[in-house]
């Protein structure tokens, strides 16, 4: 996978929907901020980038006050809010993330009545949305949550925009209570796989999803469907990165102390595909990325400072 033309300048897209989020910061109180997981993408690459790179976020919000406060959010991160739509009837979704004393997260949602789930209902505007788009990411959970018509909408509008040379990368994200079923699931994977570049899947997703047994089994199915370059992610056992016909195999070193794994995969692909953009090869990306990976996992919330991913991602 070539990335020359995307160093310099150019404009990254990242779909999907942000959320409240409420996370316990002590016995008596708790502390809101604002995340999601394609937003948390966003986030790490708004931090490694260079400011001639653009980070557009796409997503529906409500016309509300919490709206209002996430977009200025957003902007104050440094992200592009231009296509963010506002609806009249909807608001934003909201979770709760509980941590065990291993940092293992459990969440509690409200989202139904989201606005996000309505993104990609017009063809038209979603395809405006993506011209000129170097790079477009969205996830699993993106895809679950705007339903039958939001995917088939992102699957012509990213067909038309590979056409003109956009790369493609997906995170399955697989969240089983977002799906009807698990085969309309996999009827979506393998026909988005098909257009997707990198792959950034999670092997206890991949086991959950499609039954996979062992690393060169999801390796080998999800390699059959397209994608050229894909980082196997698992937890604290190894990374597996795979460009053409060569496996490598990333040892990860394990926090001193995690006090909440939420948002560490997101900050990863983040990581790894701001390190891509700026011409690093998959294994000094994938490097990079379980460094910033190790590190939120160390604080709670999805998202730490950007600076602190400035300091840690090891660029030169």
């Amino acid at each position: 996978m070539a990335f020359k033309n995307l160093q310099g300048s150019g404009k990254i897209i990242c779909i999907g929907e942000c959320m409240v989020e409420f996370f316990k910061n002590n016995a008596e109180t708790w502390k809101r901020g604002f995340a999601g997981d394609t937003l948390n993408v966003a986030w790490a690459m708004r931090a490694i980038l260079p400011k001639s790179i653009s980070i557009e976020y796409i997503t529906r919000v409500g016309s509300d006050y919490i709206s209002d406060e996430m977009i200025e959010f957003m902007k104050q991160s440094g992200l592009s809010t231009s296509h963010i739509f506002r609806d009249l009837e909807r608001t934003v979704g909201l979770y709760c993330i509980s941590a065990d004393e291993n940092g293992e997260r459990t969440f509690t949602y409200w989202r139904d009545n989201s606005a996000a789930r309505k993104i990609g209902r017009n063809l038209a505007k979603l395809k405006s949305q993506l011209n000129n788009g170097r790079l477009v990411y969205l996830s699993g959970i993106t895809a679950a949550v705007i339903g039958n018509t939001g995917r088939e909408n992102i699957l012509m509008a990213l067909e038309e925009a590979k056409k003109m040379g956009t790369i493609v990368a997906y995170d399955p994200n697989y969240r089983p209570s977002l799906w009807k079923d698990k085969n309309q699931m996999r009827i979506f994977t393998e026909k988005i796989c098909a257009l997707v570049d990198i792959m950034l899947p999670t092997f206890n997703d991949e086991m959950e999803g499609f039954g996979d047994e062992t690393y060169l089994s999801a390796i080998n199915r999800i390699r059959s469907w397209g994608p050229s370059e894909i980082i196997l992610k698992n937890g604290v056992e190894p990374t597996a990165v795979i460009t053409s016909n060569k496996i490598d195999y990333l040892e990860i070193k394990k926090p001193k102390r995690a006090l909440d794994t939420t948002g560490a995969g997101d900050s990863f692909n983040g990581t790894y595909l701001a390190c891509r953009l700026l011409g690093k090869l998959p294994l000094e990306s994938a490097q990079a990325a379980q460094s910033i990976s190790a590190l939120v996992v160390q604080n709670k919330g999805a998202l730490i400072s950007q600076d602190k991913i400035k300091q840690f991602s090891l660029i030169e």
